[in-house]
């Protein structure tokens, strides 16, 4: 495509690269979201999917809370089987897909608004999710939010783009399923395109066979995908219903102020973000409805994903809202459009610089941010942090060597803990769970997902300290 010729949309992808990869570290967070996936994409490469999930129910269904589904979807770990192959359980390597995915979200979201937009301000709005502190440094996360973000854009381009016809609908059913076969919220996207199709249905009578036609290609070529995948992997998103349980009409309230706060985080802290983000949701509502039917589907996907967000009763930060975000400073773009096309055309032209000054500061601002963590980080030569660091890899060698490869460990991450040592892992909050376990493992500075060490001793067990070290102490339970 003549766009990807495009000098300046290169530089800008370039430097997305060249900065994200310099932010990328040795080390991981102690999330253990992505050891659950690493697991599962070793067990897809050993042939032992099956056996993958019955160990990882063992976690799920006997620690104090619901940390997950007994498996993900198994897009994200087929992804990372090529890394896995080249390099084993490499952090660095394993983050790399991540990197080049985001590239083609950027891409994915340069075409979507390329007629939507000005040309200048389509780079202005990528290059603001380019150069975007947070977002660069999710990068550095072994996790399926970025994948999902590019499949689910590629979607929203080829649809918004390209014209409905039995092939092309065929091609976004299989692109849909791709996002759902990563996420399982991408689920929204196809009932956000079928929502748009039924009112098409409504509106265009004299259409009505060709939309219904394009509808069921859709769905098709979807639930055919969908019936495949189903026979080759087990499916262990079971768990996702009981997490639903938690929601309260409490939690719901919480989650609506919550997000709201959390799309301000996307530009910063302090309050000029803040004034900032909230002038954007008043552009973005303005253009919400004033382009109603020309952006239905980013609208009604959109809505449709914010009120899933707001139902579902965990939260792991801004991280959920990621497809949201593109959506929303593209419409606020478009309301900043609307707003000056309202002016007397005597300042259209100051308004347009205002805008291209206006966005051209957040880019820089961004840039700056980003480029001086991912400088920071090569002079601190990629540190290594979390889960890979030799504190941790201490333990996991005590673990491997001198307890039985059928004992329990008792672990604040026990995925974590099963990936390194290949043994069968819980987590317990209460003291009346830690006999479920052969060992303990206490971390000396995590707050949260254990038993804090200064209470352990007040469990009535008698532990037996066993090994520590400046991070950890293995305890054995006495039976």
């Amino acid at each position: 495509m003549r766009a990807l010729r495009d000098p300046f949309l290169i530089v800008i992808i370039l430097l997305n690269l060249a900065i994200g990869s310099s932010t990328l570290t040795r080390g991981h967070e102690w999330g253990d979201d992505f050891a659950s996936y690493i697991m599962q994409a070793q067990s897809l490469l050993n042939g032992t999917p099956q056996e993958f999930v019955q160990k990882n129910t063992f976690t799920i269904f006997n620690s104090s809370i619901l940390i997950g589904p007994a498996a993900y979807p198994w897009g994200y770990p087929l992804i990372l089987t090529p890394a896995l192959i080249l390099k084993g359980v490499h952090p660095l390597t394993l983050k790399l897909p991540g990197l080049f995915f985001f590239a083609g979200f950027l891409i994915c979201l340069y075409f979507m608004t390329s007629n939507r937009l000005t040309r200048i301000e389509s780079l202005l709005l990528v290059s603001v999710f380019a150069f975007n502190p947070t977002l660069i440094k999710f990068l550095d996360q072994i996790l399926s939010d970025i994948p999902f973000l590019f499949f689910l854009f590629l979607g929203l381009f080829l649809i918004t783009k390209f014209k409905a016809n039995t092939w092309n609908s065929i091609g976004f059913g299989i692109v849909i399923f791709l996002a759902f076969f990563i996420r399982t919220t991408g689920i929204i996207l196809l009932a956000s395109f079928l929502v748009c199709q039924a009112l098409c249905f409504y509106r265009q009578k004299e259409a009505r066979k060709e939309i219904l036609i394009n509808s069921i290609a859709v769905l098709l070529s979807f639930s055919l995908l969908w019936i495949l995948t189903s026979l080759i992997f087990p499916n262990g998103q079971g768990s996702y219903f009981d997490q639903l349980k938690g929601l309260t009409p409490k939690i719901f309230k919480e989650n609506i102020s919550y997000y709201f706060s959390l799309f301000g985080i996307f530009f910063g802290s302090g309050p000029a973000w803040m004034y900032i983000f909230h002038g954007l949701i008043v552009l973005f509502l303005i253009a919400s409805w004033q382009r109603r039917n020309e952006d239905q589907l980013l609208i009604i996907f959109f809505v449709s994903y914010l009120i899933a967000m707001l139902f579902w009763p965990e939260r792991q930060g801004i991280r959920f809202i990621f497809p949201l975000l593109p959506i929303l400073i593209y419409l606020a773009i478009q309301g900043i459009r609307i707003v000056i096309n309202k002016l007397p055309e005597k300042y259209h032209l100051a308004g347009e610089m205002t805008m291209y000054g206006f966005w051209l500061l957040i880019v820089g601002t961004f840039l700056f941010g980003s480029g001086t963590r991912a400088y920071a980080n090569l002079q601190d030569d990629r540190k290594i942090n979390g889960p890979f660091d030799p504190y941790s890899s201490d333990i996991y060698n005590y673990i491997r060597a001198n307890t039985p490869p059928d004992s329990v460990v008792v672990f604040f991450k026990p995925r974590a803990m099963r990936l390194f040592t290949d043994h069968n892992t819980l987590m317990s909050l209460a003291c009346t769970r830690l006999p479920l376990g052969d060992y303990i493992v206490i971390s000396k500075k995590a707050e949260n997902s254990q038993v804090p060490l200064n209470e352990i001793d007040k469990c009535g067990l008698a532990l037996e300290n066993l090994f520590e070290n400046q991070r950890f102490i293995v305890y054995k339970v006495p039976k």
